[in-house]
């Protein structure tokens, strides 16, 4: 017996968004850190790099700090993405298969394009 095509879409678009929403993640730790760096330099700080930074920071007067650990590294950004374009291929080819009473019952593919 095959598999359910309607949940079969359903579980790729599932997997999809949570790699748009790791993408996207992503994005927003690199976004921060860029603003901080571009317009509030002096009130950025980074922790778990073994670099001292003034007291007046590093006892509360940065605004935001950058955990070293959470600081994508180029391959998992390249990576994240690679995932991100399969799932895409992925939930576009399943809405295609679908049948047209099937695509009645679901959404069709947002893919944030």
């Amino acid at each position: 017996m095959s598999e359910d095509p309607i949940r079969k879409y359903s579980d790729a678009m599932g997997e999809f968004n949570s790699a748009y929403s790791g993408v996207r993640k992503l994005g927003e730790i690199t976004a921060d850190v860029s603003r901080y760096l571009n317009n509030k330099p002096y009130k950025l700080m980074v922790s778990n790099v073994g670099v001292g930074f003034p007291a007046e920071i590093a006892m509360g007067g940065a605004e935001y700090t950058l955990n070293a650990n959470n600081w994508p590294s180029a391959k998992e950004i390249a990576e994240a993405l690679a995932s991100l374009h399969e799932k895409r291929k992925r939930v576009k080819e399943i809405w295609t298969s679908l049948s047209p009473n099937d695509k009645q019952l679901v959404s069709p593919p947002d893919t944030h394009e």
